[in-house]
């Protein structure tokens, strides 16, 4: 497989722009050059639905990791440099066929092995290489401690691009987050107050959280696409720990095909435009009715393209989540002072301590989001607020309807609250 692994072909002048000014830019706090993920699945008896914990000896795991790097090559948009790990905690009888599955890919993805190296069986196919080995224990765990049951074993398997420089202390990063952050504490789901998005005007001004709603209304996939291509959940969302339901062995069969399926969402970002939301949305910053940047887990720049400031949670080189994130100069990150809310706009779960923060500081909470998404085959599909609570409020429409109402609701010519007075931080 060749790299620079070309994704399209050829981008036009604004789409080339795009790339230089938001995506070649660690504005937001993150150089969304390089893109990043960490998933944690492992057993626990907080999760036994969804991972199948039975008893104390129940210690599956796997923790998924990938750290891209996107560029142009002349006029092309393309992937420079890949990195995926996986590290695969079970029971015997299930990594062994994992072992036999991935060698089994290799053969009919035409690898070949290239030798050892600190005890890793290396492969290699054009500019890929492909390492990995079994332990009894990861080194890892040795190191904290965390001895496995004798019924278990560790497989672990990185690809990665030849001579990818990875920055320093890139391999050990799941394994901090699996043990410093640990299993996230879900609050029990209240009753939050339905309202219509006319009524969050007496709670303005707002900062504004988004997931990602407002994006698939511009083109961009689901995040939870991502799930099913890199095998971390199935679509019940139970955990996946064997060999045959993990789609992520495909990067050994049919590597050009994976990274193309991989990389979608990428090539999307790259050429959506800005929908009317975020139009709306920065006129409401720019006259703030909204304030401070816009706290995002989203990688697409259209925030940024739209003309406004970002503040990405999606970050794995620092402190972990919210209320320990800081900036680029170390500062700690907190809300605009001029919010009186927190209005969040299709975050689910996965980076809910800003809401937990606000709310220990005295903002309201507002969610817009319409609890379902749609598949790509055009069904809906539900897909909750995790743990909204009894003071929040709520509005129950997509991302795009709900802030034409509230954009209509101010008015062209509406003045901003007294209390917001300042001009926005560009």
């Amino acid at each position: 497989m060749k790299f620079p692994f070309v994704l399209i072909e050829e981008l036009t002048p604004r789409q080339q722009d795009r790339f230089h000014r938001h995506m070649n830019s660690d504005r937001s706090g993150w150089h969304r050059k390089w893109t990043e993920s960490i998933w944690r699945r492992h057993q626990d008896p907080a999760n036994a639905a969804l991972s199948g914990w039975k008893h104390p000896g129940d210690r599956r795991r796997r923790l998924i990791h990938f750290y891209d790097e996107y560029d142009l090559d002349g006029r092309s948009f393309v992937l420079r440099n890949a990195y995926l790990s996986l590290n695969l905690t079970s029971v015997d009888e299930e990594v062994g066929p994992y072992w036999e599955a991935i060698h089994a890919s290799l053969a009919f993805g035409g690898w070949k092995m290239s030798g050892w190296k600190s005890g890793f069986e290396e492969w290699r196919r054009g500019d890929l290489v492909a390492a990995m080995r079994l332990w009894p224990t990861h080194p890892e765990d040795e190191r904290r401690g965390n001895a496995l049951p004798p019924t278990h074993q560790h497989l672990e398997f990185r690809v990665q691009t030849a001579a990818y420089e990875l920055p320093d202390g890139l391999i050990e990063r799941p394994w901090r987050w699996f043990y410093d952050v640990g299993l996230r504490a879900i609050l029990p789901k209240g009753s939050p107050t339905m309202v219509e998005p006319e009524q969050i005007v007496e709670h303005l001004p707002a900062q504004l959280e988004l997931g990602c709603g407002p994006s698939t209304e511009a083109g961009i996939p689901h995040l939870s696409t991502l799930h099913k291509i890199y095998g971390v959940s199935k679509a019940d969302f139970s955990f996946v720990f064997r060999a045959e339901e993990d789609s992520i062995l495909g990067l050994f069969s049919t590597p050009e095909e994976k990274y193309r399926e991989m990389t979608a969402i990428y090539r999307a970002c790259i050429v959506a435009e800005p929908t009317p939301f975020y139009r709306q949305a920065h006129d409401l910053w720019r006259r703030r009715w909204f304030v401070g940047p816009f706290i995002t887990n989203n990688f697409d720049c259209l925030c940024a393209e739209a003309g406004v400031d970002e503040m990405s949670l999606r970050r794995y080189d620092t402190e972990p989540y919210f209320t320990c994130m800081k900036d680029s100069l170390l500062r700690q990150i907190e809300f605009d002072p001029r919010a009186k809310s927190l209005l969040v706009i299709g975050v689910h779960a996965d980076r809910r301590l800003a809401q937990i923060r606000a709310r220990e500081l005295g903002l309201r909470v507002i969610f817009i989001d319409p609890e379902r998404y749609i598949a790509p085959d055009g069904s809906a599909i539900p897909y909750p607020v995790e743990a909204p609570q009894n003071q929040d409020l709520f509005v129950r429409l997509p991302a795009g309807e709900a802030m034409a109402r509230l954009h209509a609701a101010l008015g062209q010519d509406a003045a901003p609250v007294a209390a917001n007075v300042a001009a926005p931080v560009t």
